[in-house]
């Protein structure tokens, strides 16, 4: 077994450490949406994929969802571990567009750990079952770069379709492909109207205008349309407000590992840089396209960064290599276990940040039970009132919020009528009445845990 190999599983045992025990925990606020209004039972419910959810033109998500529920039903675990595989995949696909971009093995490896380790967007896109958006975007956006690579222009253009109907801000994903294409003229003189790049400018553009009628028809949300908090402000401002929230949220891990790296081995800076311009410069392109739309929407999510943080592991692995191999043999083997050992060692705040997310799954999962407890001793229509404490972060609110009653139908038999007392911090904006009174079953939200009131 190679050395690759091996740091290979390490590195595996270190991602599973850190997700596979938070993983599926319950389901939260728009997962219940997902999971609910997506079957595939009929043909007709097949064509319902293509419609928009919450506004959202996802068929891709839609698909996974409505296929897995009938494996899975309404098991959460289920969801939860289909999101770590596809971490596991999203990371593959990094491993191998670093390969094809002609970085050596371990160095690809690297690139892959860079990007999965970044504390920045993956645990959400991982245990947010609804943050499955973003790990397709990242597996389709990956594959689709490896094909044009590659030189398989048909492929990355259905790849990069495949990203549209996964995510939104995949629309400039060939532009930034093309982008490469013209690096590549510029930094190696490779021809620009070739028949890679034509091809894939031609197909990919069939490809999105068949996204853009498929969208037009669906009830997805417009520049127009859209609620202010999504609505695009092409301003100054806004640059100046996201600009510097995004560069951490994509960049700062990967700088911290080259600052660590060279901190303990003293490289020269300037001859890591000098060869890989070029991989520079696709992470910029990468970067800017990837970023390009939501970059100017007012609400901010760390899902955004998961897609165009890829270029920069790329490239900061890139560099990690050449200030390696510069190094003694025995000054190599101590990088490669320092390198190794950063996933255990920061194993606490991977555990600390995924925290908020995994107490508000747990939360859900004991109201459930609860109600599901009240439905099979009370029976259909019995109203119940939950009444909320928010001075702690998982909340009934921040677990389903406005979702509650629709979290209740889909996993709850019989049917129960439910408020939550406290209303949900958007429950008059979602049309939510006040809690009637009296209710037939109170329960209350107390040091995490779920009771019922006398």
């Amino acid at each position: 077994m190679s050395r690759t190999t091996i740091a290979a599983w390490v590195l595996l045992a270190a991602v599973c450490a850190v997700y596979l025990p938070d993983v599926g925990h319950g389901f939260i606020r728009d997962d219940v949406g997902w999971v609910g209004h997506n079957e595939l039972s009929s043909w007709s419910e097949a064509r319902d994929l293509l419609n928009a959810h919450a506004g959202l033109f996802r068929p891709a998500v839609s698909l996974s969802f409505a296929a897995e529920r009938r494996v899975c039903g309404t098991s959460p675990l289920c969801y939860g571990l289909t999101n770590f595989a596809l971490l596991i995949a999203c990371a593959a696909a990094v491993v191998a567009l670093a390969r094809v971009l002609a970085l050596p093995p371990g160095a690809a490896l690297a690139a892959g750990a860079i990007w999965v380790f970044n504390w920045h967007g993956i645990s959400s896109a991982v245990l947010w079952i609804s943050g499955r958006t973003a790990l397709l975007l990242v597996l389709f956006a990956a594959l689709g770069a490896w094909a044009f690579v590659r030189g398989r222009w048909l492929v990355a253009a259905l790849c990069a379709g495949a990203a549209m109907l996964s995510k939104e801000e995949a629309v400039l994903l060939p532009a930034a492909l093309l982008g490469w294409a013209l690096v590549e003229h510029l930094h190696d003189g490779a021809p620009l109207f070739s028949r890679r790049n034509v091809g894939f400018a031609v197909a990919s553009s069939v490809v999105g205008f068949l996204y853009y009628v498929l969208r037009s028809q669906s009830d997805a949300l417009s520049a127009s349309s859209a609620p202010p908090y999504y609505r695009l402000d092409f301003s100054v401002t806004r640059l100046l407000s996201n600009g510097p929230e995004y560069l951490d949220r994509s960049l700062t891990f990967s700088v911290a590992v080259l600052v660590l790296f060279w901190l303990v081995h003293r490289p020269g800076i300037r001859d890591a840089v000098r060869p890989h311009r070029r991989l520079l410069w696709f992470a910029a392109v990468w970067w800017v396209c990837g970023f390009a739309v939501t970059m100017f929407i007012p609400v901010r999510s760390s899902l955004y960064a998961c897609a165009p943080s890829i270029g920069v592991s790329i490239a900061a692995a890139a560099m990690l290599h050449e200030g390696w191999r510069r190094l003694a043999p025995a000054a190599r083997t101590r990088a490669v276990r320092i390198g190794l050992s950063i996933p255990f060692v920061l194993w606490p705040v991977y555990h600390f940040r995924n925290k908020d997310l995994v107490d508000a799954t747990d939360v859900s999962a004991r109201m459930i039970a609860a109600l599901q407890s009240v439905a099979t001793e009370h029976g259909g229509q019995t109203i119940v009132v939950l009444r909320d404490d928010r001075s702690h972060r998982a909340s009934f609110d921040t677990a389903l919020g406005t979702g509650l009653q629709d979290a209740v139908d889909l996993l709850v038999t019989p049917r129960l009528r439910v408020w939550m007392d406290p209303p949900p911090a958007d429950g008059e904006l979602a049309g939510i009445p006040p809690a009637p009174a009296p209710a037939d079953v109170t329960l209350k939200l107390s040091g995490g845990r779920v009771v019922r009131e006398p």
